[in-house]
């Protein structure tokens, strides 16, 4: 489909009815919850983009509540859902309201409906709270008030940020619900504020919570700034459940930005064939340009955050600290672990892949020993990197391009990883090999088209490729070249002169592997862009050194 396209939210198929006398927290009673827990949940959860656990055999479901939230005459439930499988035990937040009959003009709401309530007379749909403009305004109004919520087993927190107070709202705010889903949950209230709700919940501080909130404390003003948080306090511990940030009107995320506008560079250059122009290797068309701008854009912001991050801070979880020998026996550990599952997996799916990737598959396996030899001794180069705070899901699609600015976004790290390792310092140059892993996949997917699958250009001529293999190259060093020249300053102490590019080089055979795994697993038919890079990295080895 293309990249436009807003999938449906799939629906239920067929609802079983709860009945209730007259308060919406009754269906935790034991007949409608055991309805939901057993018939409802188990067909509702696997059809919802934010649940994990799809392809896991579900075993129990409990559904927890938590508090309870009035607005505009609507009851709505903060409630939680515990979802023990085969492969463990999760926690979402899923929280509820009661949409009646006469308000089911909005598709949204009906879409993601889960059952249908019977009150006396009147017949309506529990449906997902998050889908009713209610529930974004009892939110509000929460962070207005600064509110504590009591509930049997602790308090939910609204703690607005003292950016919050400088915020004016008109009193009816226009309220916009994503239809897409996502594995969390956004809502764009007067295109002021975004209020994000975290569907998969863990004990702890989130790290889009604590890095919005320092970040914006810093006045580092290339991210959204942080308005607020929703906490749950119970025995002690904290779980963050929403988060209000500052929306940014902008042109789009960086990765559909950066293809479109590679897309346009070719179609200039085939026209310049065209009119009899030959086309040269120092020939610059105007997206080209713009293309290469940005590249430069993006390396100077990320740069000036990782300056941000590495500001000396009393507060242990963000003062700075120098990578010694222990970061380097966990970087050898933690790649060569990634990089091992990549290989093993890789030798059990060549035999799917098509003739060209079947013959870069046998170099990389014929390579095997070089390539682990030279995972220590770049760790071993990389010592002394300086050990921050960083984005650490860094790509394209996680920075908003806004008057041709760019706007690094969405802090929470990888989120199928535990929290306690999304909140861990790493060295800021794992980032920058994020973003250059990015820029292939954008490039690649862009040359991969075929007549047929993208109407607007064809790449697969030599002039296409000729762009695409051109940006790649003076896109990636433009990026370089701004991101270093903004991190002058920063104290890293690297034992080996080289000690940056080995930093760089490691990070970036890494998340290389680590895209194999996942293509593997998830896309197969994408395998071959992280499988080319993997083949560039070997092909830069020599024997017994690792490649710079």
């Amino acid at each position: 489909m293309p990249e436009w396209h807003v999938p449906v939210p799939e629906p239920m198929p067929d609802y079983v009815t709860l009945i209730i006398k007259k308060r919406l927290e009754e269906i935790f009673n034991e007949t409608p919850r055991r309805l939901l827990e057993r018939e409802t949940l188990p067909n509702y959860l696997p059809k919802r983009r934010w649940f994990a656990a799809k392809q896991a055999r579900i075993e129990e479901i409990r559904l927890h509540a938590t508090v309870s939230l009035e607005h505009s005459g609507h009851s709505l439930l903060l409630s939680e859902l515990e979802v023990k499988h085969g492969q463990g035990s999760e926690r979402y937040q899923l929280p509820l309201a009661f949409l009646g009959e006469d308000e089911q003009s909005n598709p949204l709401p009906q879409q993601l409906a889960m059952a249908r309530v019977r009150r006396f007379h009147e017949v309506g749909l529990l449906t997902d709270a998050v889908t009713l403009d209610a529930f974004t305004l009892a939110v509000l109004e929460g962070m207005q008030l600064g509110s504590v919520v009591p509930y049997e087993q602790g308090e939910v927190h609204f703690l607005p940020t003292a950016a919050f107070a400088d915020l004016t709202l008109p009193e009816h705010p226009e309220i916009v619900q994503q239809s897409a889903e996502q594995s969390n949950s956004s809502i764009i209230i007067n295109h002021q504020l975004v209020l994000k709700l975290f569907r998969r919940l863990e004990p702890g501080i989130h790290p889009e919570a604590e890095i919005g909130s320092y970040l914006t404390e810093r006045g580092f003003t290339h991210t959204v700034p942080l308005y607020g948080v929703v906490t749950r306090l119970e025995e002690g511990t904290t779980q963050t459940l929403m988060i209000l940030q500052g929306y940014i009107d902008n042109q789009g995320d960086a990765w559909s930005w950066t293809r479109s506008k590679l897309e346009r560079a070719i179609r200039e250059a085939v026209a310049d064939e065209d009119r009899g122009h030959e086309p040269r290797e120092e020939d610059r068309y105007g997206a080209f340009e713009e293309l290469e701008e940005f590249a430069t854009t993006l390396g100077r912001r990320l740069g000036e955050l990782h300056m941000v991050l590495a500001m000396p801070s009393d507060d242990p979880a963000f003062a700075p600290e120098v990578a010694d020998s222990s970061h380097v026996e966990n970087w050898t550990q933690r790649v060569t672990q990634r990089v091992e599952e990549a290989l093993d997996l890789l030798k059990q799916h060549k035999s799917s892949a098509d003739e060209a990737e079947q013959q870069l598959a046998d170099t990389i396996l014929n390579r095997r020993d070089a390539l682990m030899a030279s995972i220590k001794m770049m760790a071993e180069m990389a010592e002394g990197s300086l050990i921050t705070r960083i984005h650490g899901d860094l790509h394209l699609g996680q920075v908003l391009v806004a008057h041709d600015d760019a706007y690094i976004i969405d802090f929470e790290g990888e989120p199928a990883r535990p929290l306690e390792e999304r909140r861990a310092k790493d060295s800021p140059l794992r980032d920058v090999a994020g973003m250059l892993r990015s820029f292939d996949y954008a490039y690649a997917k862009v040359e991969e088209a075929r007549p047929g699958e993208n109407e607007v250009v064809d790449s697969n001529t030599a002039t296409g490729h000729a762009v695409v293999e051109q940006y790649l190259l003076r896109g990636r060093q433009a990026f370089l070249n701004a991101y270093w020249q903004a991190t002058l300053e920063m104290p890293h102490e690297w034992k080996k002169a080289s000690g940056a590019a080995a930093a760089v080089d490691l990070f970036v055979l890494e998340k290389t592997a680590y895209e194999i795994a996942y293509e593997a697993a998830n896309r197969p038919a994408w395998l071959g862009v992280p499988l080319r890079g993997l083949a560039a990295i070997i092909e830069q080895l020599s024997p017994g050194e690792p490649h710079e």
